[in-house]
């Protein structure tokens, strides 16, 4: 090499060393403070705020582009949050070539460390309202040179964060909501190809992140933007702490929902219909019996132009009950107007359904319901005027509590409906069944509830009559009295107390009978310590079979006419009570029968007492022997009857219903004896020897010693 090449050699060597040098230098020595208050004026501009930033410096070897440190962009005055947005870094990357064909194409945009905090105020206005509306248009300018275009290849974030501030939701508190470590891509924005995006965070969660979404965006259809774009994007999120939403669940500050998962697939465009098939599943907190267990497979679509969100026959479990769902929303961008159908996908065990929260409360304690059901429930309305309607088939149903079945029948119909904020109402049918011991026919039982309160009125045929009630109870005042009204027509009597008591074959007839009840609880403990009422009962073709009246009677009568020379009736013994009639007085565990009549052909009574809830019972009446029984007597009979051929014998019944004692009062059997023996010898006898007969024979003492009974002692006179 010649001397001369050797020594442009070093020069160039020299240069090139000079060269590189600088160029390291460069992003040092020069910055772009000179442009700052351009840039920034820029900005503050574009936002309507104050835009703060730190140093600016040009950036080559990572790219060719600017560098900003500590990026601030404040919100106007009367904000809470003193900044809209912090950016610890926010770097630009951009092509070189296409700058000489007046085009500035973004490489890379670069945000580290990026807070944006979005607030909304108690009178529900956002932030960054000024900037989501759309501004007006420009005054008429002249034509210029349009502006370079923008392209945006990739945009990175790192170590992000995303806040909602709200001051609505909780009047005169501020709670926050954020979607934290938030990272990820956006590539190949504004290509002709679909962009690209993968972004993760936590979100409702402490620790690791949790959230995810991943897919593609683009190209925009032309003359339209990304909101038209297609879009397919899979969202993930796990383990959602949902009681950082407590606010927005329009729950007590103490309830906690539980654990959301969730993974979803996206498909469409945003501004038009995109489609979404999601899987989600809720755990509610092992301490928690308020919020159910959901499993759900939901095919939802949203139409953005129409305002509507529409919902696919979808499979879901609650509470680990089945079921499908479907139906839709509509008016979204206007008055929001739902209607859903929700069904179980067939016959499920009805313990699937009482056992959802809510439900189960409303059960009395230890009752318990079992068969299989089938239920099918709409709801339609506004959100402030929501009409529920539902129908429940069950086959078998029945109801217990303990050992004791309460209820059952073959099959079961049960209607549902909730007109907006109107009361709940319903009805419950049944061909056949049983209630408790009583076996019944077509019964009907329409029912409201408002509030706790619920009134029924069921109706039934059994034992060849009807049966009407009406209950009125609250159940959210369970120490509130509640109402019953009953009303029996033509039911037989015998199978009716056969089936409602242990006791067997105590009275028979037809029976009809009205009463209104007032007690607090509805059990027998309830009924028998509380209840009180009143009403009226008739019983025709009656028969008390436990009650040997007539048979005392007789007894008593013949032992008397065994020593009064007369003989009692066969039939006597016999003759039976056809008709009952008695007002009906609930109190302090008795059952009053005021103004009780027993009429039969040739007998009649009355009597006053009651009858015990625990069985037992006591009256005192008054028998009454019609003339016709009195004539068969024979020629005594007119010596012992009243003006209009009648004998009355007052009597007493006590003890229990099953085996009641008869008492009739034998001073008065005395008394029908002496009447008898005293006309009688003053009839043979005949004039004034007769009556002194007569008289001596009435005194007592004679008709005591022919029956065997000690005679009446005669009070001894008081000294004076």
């Amino acid at each position: 090499m010649s001397p001369v090449v050797r020594r442009l050699a070093y020069v160039f060597a020299g240069l090139a060393a000079l060269i590189a040098a600088l160029v390291l230098a460069l992003p040092s020595l020069l910055s772009l403070d000179s442009i700052r208050s351009r840039v920034l004026a820029a900005a503050e501009s574009s936002l309507h705020r104050k835009v703060e930033a730190g140093e600016i410096r040009l950036e080559i070897f990572s790219g060719l582009g600017a560098g900003i440190e500590k990026l601030v962009v404040h919100n106007p005055p009367g904000w809470e949050t003193p900044a809209l947005a912090t950016i610890d870094r926010f770097s630009v990357k951009v092509a070189f070539w296409p700058l000489l064909r007046k085009q500035l194409e973004v490489r890379r945009v670069v945000l580290d460390g990026a807070a944006l905090t979005i607030e909304r105020d108690p009178s529900g206005r956002l932030s960054v309202s000024d900037l989501l509306e759309t501004p007006p248009p420009a005054a008429t300018e002249p034509t210029a040179a349009p502006p370079a275009a923008i392209l945006l290849s990739r945009l990175k974030i790192s170590r992000s964060r995303l806040v909602f501030v709200d001051r609505r939701i909780s009047p005169g508190k501020s709670v926050s909501t954020s979607l934290d470590d938030l990272t990820g891509e956006i590539a190949d924005l504004g290509s002709a190809s679909s962009g690209r995006f993968e972004l993760s965070g936590r979100f409702l969660a402490d620790g690791a992140r949790n959230l995810s979404l991943a897919g593609t965006l683009g190209p925009p259809p032309p003359g339209k933007g990304f909101a038209d774009a297609a879009l397919h994007a899979k969202l993930a999120a796990k383990n959602l702490a949902l009681a950082r939403l407590r606010p927005y669940l329009g729950a007590s500050s103490t309830l906690d929902p539980g654990v959301l998962s969730l993974d979803a697939a996206l498909q469409g465009a945003p501004a038009g219909t995109l489609k979404v098939a999601a899987n989600f599943w809720l755990v509610p907190p092992p301490s928690s019996s308020a919020i159910p267990a959901v499993d759900a497979k939901l095919a939802l679509s949203y139409d953005a132009p129409g305002g509507s969100l529409t919902l696919a026959k979808s499979p879901l479990s609650i509470a680990k009950l089945p079921l499908t769902a479907q139906g839709g929303i509509d008016g979204l961008r206007q008055t929001a107007r739902v209607n859903f159908q929700i069904a179980t996908p067939g016959d499920v065990a009805i313990e699937s359904v009482t056992g959802l929260p809510g439900l189960a409360g409303m059960l009395p304690a230890g009752t318990r319901l079992a068969g299989r059901v089938r239920l099918e429930a709409t709801m339609q309305g506004t959100a402030s005027d929501l009409a529920a309607r539902a129908a429940l088939d069950a086959a078998p149903f029945s109801v217990s509590r303990g050992t004791e079945v309460l209820f059952a029948a073959p099959a079961v119909r049960a209607t549902l409906a909730a007109p907006g904020k109107a009361p709940m109402t319903g009805r419950v049918t049944a061909a056949s069944g049983r209630i408790q011991k009583l076996p019944f026919q077509d019964l009907s039982a329409d029912w409201s509830y408002d509030a706790g309160a619920l009134t029924l009125a069921p109706a039934l045929r059994a034992f060849g009559g009807v049966l009407r009630a009406r209950v009125e109870t609250d159940f959210a005042h369970p120490r509130s009295e509640s109402k019953v009204g009953l009303d029996v027509a033509g039911m037989q009597a015998q199978q009716l107390a056969d089936s409602l008591t242990s006791t067997r074959d105590v009275v028979s007839g037809t029976l009809a009978a009205k009463m209104s009840l007032a007690t607090r609880g509805l059990d027998w403990d309830a009924l028998s310590k509380t209840g009180r009422g009143e009403g009226r009962l008739s019983l025709t073709n009656a028969d008390f079979k436990t009650v040997e009246l007539m048979p005392r009677v007789a007894s008593t009568l013949t032992t008397v006419g065994s020593v009064a020379g007369f003989q009692v009736p066969a039939n006597l013994r016999s003759t039976r009570f056809n008709t009952v009639e008695t007002s009906l007085k609930l109190a302090d565990g008795r059952l009053m029968t005021p103004g009780l009549t027993l009429t039969g052909k040739d007998v009649a009574a009355t009597a006053d007492g009651w009858i015990g809830l625990d069985r037992s019972l006591s009256y005192d009446g008054r028998l009454v022997l019609q003339p016709g029984i009195v004539r068969s007597f024979g020629n005594v009979g007119h010596y012992i009857a009243d003006a209009q051929g009648r004998v009355a014998l007052p009597f007493r019944v006590t003890g229990q219903i099953s085996s009641p004692k008869v008492a009739i009062d034998e001073s008065v059997a005395l008394d029908l004896g002496r009447r008898i023996l005293a006309r009688q010898a003053g009839d043979r006898i005949g004039g004034g020897a007769g009556k002194i007969v007569g008289d001596v024979l009435g005194g007592g003492d004679v008709l005591q010693q022919l029956l065997g009974k000690p005679p009446t002692p005669t009070p001894t006179p008081k000294p004076r």
